[in-house]
């Protein structure tokens, strides 16, 4: 079993910005995962916790790559920003594109919206934005599944 924390739209609020509870959780993950829009975030993630932390760029991010495929523990996840899909209004698209991919999760941004749902046999996780709404993921992956809850720092 591998743990993983899943965050986006840090729009580069600094690790000094973050909460204490989410540097905790990334201190003993087995994975950060970065789903854009923090590009300055994302390169002090690397720095602090090096080959842990996996990343793609966002609509304003300058450099990076759009998306990624990873399999961690079984789990075949496809990791974008979500803009390139219109996430913000239906799933249609990017739900094509995990199929293309074979990925049975997909891991989006962008909407600043937390969701976990699931849409023609792929489960779609937003974790929302955790400077603006205080909400991200963490999941345990184990023999190809994923198994992830939204936390909500306000709560």
């Amino acid at each position: 079993m591998k743990t993983l924390v899943i965050i986006s739209d840090t729009h580069n609020m600094g690790m000094s910005g973050m909460p204490a509870r989410v540097l905790n959780a990334m201190d003993e993950a087995d994975y950060i995962l970065h789903l854009g829009d923090g590009e300055a975030d994302i390169l002090s993630l690397k720095r602090s916790y090096g080959g842990k932390v996996i990343a793609v760029r966002g609509n304003n991010d300058a450099s990076g790559e759009k998306e990624q495929i990873v399999a961690i523990d079984g789990a075949k996840m496809l990791l974008t920003h979500g803009d390139l899909y219109n996430v913000r209004t239906r799933l249609e698209k990017l739900l094509a594109r995990a199929k293309q991919e074979g990925a049975d999760y997909v891991l989006f941004g962008h909407t600043h919206r937390a969701l976990i749902t699931q849409e023609g046999g792929v489960t779609f996780i937003n974790p929302g934005s955790l400077r603006y709404k205080g909400t991200y993921c963490y999941a345990n992956a184990e023999n190809g599944k994923l198994y992830s809850v939204i936390v909500d720092l306000n709560s």
